[in-house]
């Protein structure tokens, strides 16, 4: 593990927010100043892809990311974009199907989308 990467996981770690690559990166200059974006970038998907973070997209929006590896789902602000955990109890068990139309479904998360909380007393 490079000081790049222990860096930005740790970063990643503290936040109890779903930040974007950006927002990594400038959270990070501080204790790395030689740190470039695109190796911000480039560690998030390698975390990404050896399953350490999960990138998470919706609609219109940049993508996030969020170090909570267990199943769980997303509740996304239309207003502010804020994205929130929503723990998978919440939701009932959803049947995968072995194949659909030839494509192997591994696994799932749901994005539901609405108002938040602060958006809704403003």
């Amino acid at each position: 593990m490079t000081v790049q990467r222990r860096v930005i996981l740790d970063e990643l770690v503290r936040r109890k927010d779903h930040p974007t690559a950006d927002q990594i990166y400038d959270s990070v200059r501080d204790r790395l100043p030689e740190i470039s974006r695109t190796t911000v970038y480039r560690v998030l998907d390698t975390f990404v892809k050896v399953g350490a973070i999960q990138k998470v997209l919706h609609p219109g929006a940049v993508a996030r990311f969020d170090p909570i590896r267990e199943r769980h789902h997303h509740l996304i602000c239309e207003r502010c974009g804020e994205l929130f955990d929503l723990r998978a109890e919440a939701v009932p068990d959803v049947a995968l199907p072995t194949l659909a139309d030839g494509f192997l479904i591994e696994d799932y998360t749901i994005n539901f989308s609405g108002i938040c909380s602060g958006c809704r007393t403003c």
